[in-house]
C-alpha cells in the first residue's frame, strides 16, 4: 500500500471532515495544518446547537425555501463556512494559526479569505474552485487573493490511486493484519543454517533465544549495512606472515584482492579464527569460521566484517554476503 503524499493526505482529511456538514447544497470541509500537524478542523454548518438543513431532508435549503436569489445568499444561508469554523475552533481553544496552511474542499469565498488573511494563515490548498453565476464577483474574489498576503494559493486534487486505496481501506477492518503473523518466539536449532537479511536481525533473534548454548550453526547475512567503522577494538588480520591492523588490511584488500579465494587467520581479543574471501564475477562472499565464543564477543566482532563487506560491495559495485559458521555460542 502506497503512502499518500502530504497534500493529498490533508485534502482527503478535509473531504472526510465534510461528512459532518449540515449543508445539502455544497458540503465542505477544512483542515488547518502547521508543520504537518493538524491544528483544527471545520465544516459548513449552522451555529452550535442550531438545526441543520440536512435535518429537514436531503433536498432542503433554508435560503431556497425562502426564495432568496443567489445575490443575497450570504444573508440567508444558515451555515458558517468550513474555513471560518476551523479558524473559530482554533480561536476557541487558544490555538495560534499564524503561518499555518489551510486545506479546504472548496476555494474560499471573499469573506473567508479575509478571515484567513487576518488569522495569519499563509497557505491555502483547495480542491474545487468556488464558481457561481456572478462572474464579475468571482473575478473580484480572484483578484483579492493577491491582497491576502498568501505564499501559496493552489489547487490540490486527490489522485485516483489514493482514492482507490481509500475505497479499499474504508470497508476493510482498518487494523486487520495484512502481513503474515510472526512466531511468538523463534528458536534456533543446533546444526541448522539460517538466512537472515541483516546483521541487526541476527542480533535481535539471538536476544530472544531461551537456550544457554547453540552449537554448529550457520548464519548467512544477505546484505551488509554498517557504512561506518564500529566502535571499540578492531580485529587484526594475518596476511603473508604479517599482522595487520583492520584499516591497513581493508586498504590492502581493496587494492590486491581479485577473483578467487583468499584464506587468512584473524585475531579478536583472545579469539583466533579463520576467514575466507571468495570473489566471483558477480558477487563477494566472506566466510567466518568461528570457534566457541560468548554472544557478547560475537556482537562486538561481526559489525567489523559487515562494515568491511559494505565498503567492498560499494567499491566494486558487487553484492556481498557474509556466512558465519559457529561451533558454539554461549548465550547471555
Amino acid at each position: 500500500m502506497k503512502r499518500a503524499p502530504w497534500h493529498e493526505y490533508f485534502m482527503l482529511l478535509a473531504k472526510m471532515v465534510a461528512l459532518r456538514s449540515g449543508c445539502n447544497s455544497r458540503p465542505s470541509g477544512a483542515v488547518i495544518v502547521k508543520d504537518k500537524r493538524i491544528l483544527a478542523t471545520g465544516y459548513n454548518g449552522p451555529m452550535p446547537g442550531a438545526w441543520h438543513c440536512t435535518d429537514r431532508g436531503p433536498r432542503y435549503c433554508f435560503r431556497r425555501e425562502k426564495g432568496i436569489p443567489d445575490i443575497d445568499k450570504y444573508n440567508y444561508c444558515r451555515a458558517t463556512h468550513a474555513e471560518a469554523n476551523a479558524i473559530a475552533q482554533a480561536a476557541r481553544f487558544g490555538i495560534s494559526v499564524e503561518g499555518a496552511a489551510l486545506y479546504c474542499t472548496l476555494a474560499p469565498c471573499y469573506v473567508c479569505l479575509k478571515l484567513i488573511a487576518s488569522a495569519g494563515i499563509k497557505e491555502v490548498y483547495y480542491e474545487y474552485d468556488y464558481g457561481s453565476r456572478d462572474f464579475k464577483r468571482d473575478q473580484f474574489w480572484q483578484e483579492a487573493i493577491a491582497e491576502a498576503g498568501l505564499r501559496v494559493f493552489q489547487q490540490v486534487k486527490v489522485s485516483e490511486e489514493v482514492l482507490l486505496q481509500l475505497q479499499e481501506i474504508l470497508p476493510y477492518p482498518t487494523s486487520k493484519r495484512r502481513l503474515p503473523a510472526t512466531n511468538f518466539l523463534e528458536e534456533f536449532e543446533d546444526g541448522k543454517c539460517y538466512g537472515l537479511p541483516t546483521l541487526e536481525v541476527l542480533f535481535n533473534k539471538l536476544h530472544y533465544q531461551t537456550k544457554d548454548k547453540l552449537r554448529d550453526l550457520i548464519f548467512v547475512i544477505e546484505t551488509p549495512t554498517h557504512n561506518t567503522p564500529p566502535a571499540g577494538e578492531a580485529p587484526r588480520i594475518c596476511w603473508e606472515e604479517k599482522e595487520l591492523g583492520f584499516e591497513d588490511f581493508k586498504k590492502k584488500l581493496e587494492k590486491e584482492f581479485s577473483d578467487g579465494k583468499l584464506e587468512l587467520k584473524a585475531l579478536f581479543d583472545e579469539l583466533c579464527f579463520t576467514i575466507l574471501f571468495q570473489r566471483e564475477a558477480e558477487n563477494i562472499r566472506l566466510v567466518l569460521f568461528l570457534p566457541a565464543l560468548e554472544q557478547e564477543i560475537l556482537t562486538d566482532l561481526l559489525p567489523w566484517f559487515d562494515y568491511l563487506l559494505y565498503v567492498l560491495s560499494y567499491k566494486l559495485a558487487l553484492p556481498a554476503k557474509m556466512e558465519i559458521r559457529i561451533r558454539e555460542i554461549i548465550l547471555t
